[in-house]
């Protein structure tokens, strides 16, 4: 058909990609509502960290290494035990690449700290609330020599001493927000990473039919969101700058579009094997798991060291990205995509070789 590719036309091809843009927008909007958020609390940005932790460490675990990675193996041909072994390697390889990357991050982060100290984002001291008709203090004298402010009532002629922030405070409010936008930078590598082949996959997904795209790409959404909030939270915590942040967000987002774009490659007669997959799919999984062992529940509980929050938002983490995982699984056609494509791809052209299986079946690990 024209405007189309290997049987496939142009209209179907588009919707897919639209399907995957689609998706990707849910991370951006997910970074739009964390910033916005009035709340700016220390327990808030606990949970924030927690749920973030919870979903990374869940969708590495179970979905991406248990799941996909040795799945592709088995797909390639490997046998159940060398499949787990492979996937194993390379899900541990992810780990100096993580400390790689976070070097990395640690270095822009410094760099992205080398102007104007930012605005703190917590108050120093605790405000009192006073009633509307409470009397105005007549004058505030500030002293250069102490680290307290008199501050003279007009009612009474009392003055009451506030703590003053002092250099130290301050260079500990400096080092707090470079670890926060370390960690969003950090974050957004990870996520950039993973959204590829998530963009390639849900791409491929949409060659089934209408429904089933729509619904694999509604599914991948659900769990774009959380991903999209790691990221923004933690740097906008970190630098009060809300476009900074959105932008941080929009450009991990942005490699899900471009795992499409391979997927269009694919349809229209490249090639992606089963191993290289496993490996991409055991890189990733590693990477998100360091990067939320090492960061994100840890400044979880820094920020929470009573446990208060940490705990339970780092299980509904986990339970958000279960119910996701669930609907995916609920939208796998039974027919799997890449037959369909291999179909049309053979209609096409008999010489072409059939395409590879992005939906594998379960594998159950000692069968």
């Amino acid at each position: 058909m024209a405007g189309g590719c290997h049987g496939v036309s142009g209209r179907q091809l588009g919707m897919a990609y639209a399907c995957v843009f689609g998706a990707a927008l849910a991370s951006i909007l997910g970074g739009l509502f964390i910033i916005f958020v009035p709340v700016k609390s220390n327990l808030f940005l606990a949970a924030s960290l927690a749920f973030a932790a919870g979903v990374m460490l869940y969708i590495s675990l179970v979905d991406i290494y248990a799941g996909k990675a040795i799945s592709h193996f088995v797909e390639a041909g490997h046998a159940d035990s060398y499949a787990f072994t492979y996937a194993t390697i390379c899900f541990f390889c992810g780990f100096p690449i993580s400390w790689i990357l976070d070097k990395l991050a640690e270095r822009l982060a410094y760099h992205g700290h080398e102007g104007p100290t930012p605005a703190p984002t917590f108050p120093a001291v605790p405000e009192k609330v006073q009633p509307e008709d409470a009397p105005v203090p007549a004058t505030i004298a500030l002293s250069s020599s102490t680290n307290v402010v008199d501050v003279e009532s007009s009612s009474d002629g009392s003055s009451q001493q506030v703590p003053q922030i002092s250099s130290e405070q301050s260079s500990v409010k400096v080092a707090r927000s470079r670890k926060l936008v370390h960690m969003g930078i950090l974050a957004a590598m990870a996520v950039a990473l993973h959204n590829m082949p998530e963009g390639l996959v849900t791409f491929v997904g949409y060659m089934d039919s209408i429904k089933s795209g729509i619904t694999t790409a509604v599914a991948v959404a659900i769990h774009n969101i959380p991903e999209g909030m790691v990221i923004a939270s933690a740097v906008y915590f970190g630098t009060g700058l809300r476009r900074r942040a959105i932008l941080m967000a929009a450009l991990a987002a942005f490699t899900e579009p471009l795992g499409g774009l391979i997927g269009l490659a694919v349809v229209c007669g490249g090639s992606m094997t089963e191993t290289v997959f496993g490996i991409l799919f055991g890189l990733v999984g590693g990477i998100m798991t360091y990067i939320s062992l090492k960061e994100l529940l840890p400044g979880a509980r820094n920020f929470d060291p009573e446990d208060r929050v940490t705990t339970a938002f780092l299980a509904a983490g986990m339970i958000v990205m279960a119910c996701s995982l669930v609907a995916i699984a609920f939208s796998t056609p039974a027919e799997t995509a890449a037959e369909v494509l291999a179909v049309a791809a053979d209609a096409a052209s008999p010489s072409l070789p059939s395409l590879p299986s992005f939906y594998p079946p379960p594998l159950v690990v000692g069968s």
